[in-house]
């Protein structure tokens, strides 16, 4: 199908730049318009499903191949190019854009208006757990045989007995593993390792969850990871502790919300560090005695 032609109309001057689905939705949506068609017509001229049409111009996601059809159809292009191109080209078509501003509406921490809140509705005590710079010191290296050692020289997992003797009076906590061993070993194996009183608490791992590029790309990756797994999941009582948590205080709806939910660990002490501890022992602590309060008021 060759491009279906806009009808000209000088009378507006949108803004072609698309920072979301949402304002990609509504580009397509426009373009749809001005060529005075319904969507049933539309996408059957361009050769998809209303429901793929509408799905687009809704916002949401459909698939890579089927979106550039539809854009190429409209005679939309799409360009990728360095916000200071952005800036040049948006600025010759008379617009110009705020950076700042666009990255502030798009952080959950800084989001405005009515949002449906997250019912975090699972109480299990959940212990968001890495291996190294938490249960022992230093990071592990791989040889050609598979062998595990430190680059610290330290015994691997020397201060999982510590982890046990914390966790022994509250049998109801449950762990998720974080750890960058999953990266590269199968999850049975990297469970394995643990001590037996450690892996039956073993309900699940991040194994699989990619970070969100941006939040890649500026460290806090594991933070969103664990974050994402979190909400996900609904819990309500969880601690993630790790030596890579960085940034925790940017997570969360508003701003700082999550930073008690983060143990951020000294990669050559791990959970051997008095002060991390307290903190776990503190959680331990908090999070029984609320379940305790929950099961009386409900029996």
């Amino acid at each position: 199908m060759d491009p279906i032609p806009p009808k000209n109309d000088d009378r507006s001057n949108p803004n072609p730049l698309a920072v979301d689905l949402h304002k990609l939705g509504q580009l397509v949506c426009d373009a749809r318009v001005r060529c005075e068609l319904n969507i049933r017509d539309a996408a059957d001229g361009i050769g998809v499903s209303p429901r793929v049409l509408s799905r687009i111009e809704s916002g949401e996601s459909v698939g890579t191949e089927r979106l550039f059809k539809v854009l190429k159809d409209f005679g939309l292009a799409m360009l990728v190019m360095p916000n200071g191109d952005a800036d040049v080209a948006l600025e010759a078509l008379g617009h110009t854009v705020n950076w700042e501003d666009i990255v502030a509406r798009q952080s959950p921490a800084t989001l405005s208006g009515p949002r449906p809140s997250l019912v975090l509705g699972r109480t299990t005590p959940t212990l968001f757990v890495d291996y190294d710079g938490t249960l022992h010191a230093g990071h592990a290296l791989v040889d050609e045989h598979g062998q595990i050692t430190l680059d610290s020289g330290r015994a691997m997992f020397e201060f999982a007995p510590l982890l046990v003797e914390m966790l022994e009076p509250y049998p109801s906590v449950e762990i998720v593993l974080t750890t960058s061993w999953l990266e590269t070993l199968h999850e049975e194996k990297v469970i394995s390792y643990l001590p037996a009183k450690l892996a039956r608490r073993v309900v699940g791992t991040t194994q699989g969850r990619k970070a969100r590029f941006s939040y890649f790309r500026d460290g806090t990756g594991r933070t969103d990871i664990i974050t994402s797994y979190a909400f996900g999941k609904r819990l309500k009582h969880w601690l993630a502790i790790d030596d890579s948590v960085y940034g925790a205080d940017s997570f969360g709806y508003v701003p700082g919300e999550l930073m008690g939910n983060f143990v951020l660990l000294d990669s050559t002490r791990g959970i051997s560090d008095e002060g991390a501890q307290q903190r776990i022992r503190d959680w331990l602590v908090e999070v029984h005695t609320d379940n305790c309060t929950q099961r009386g008021q409900t029996s």
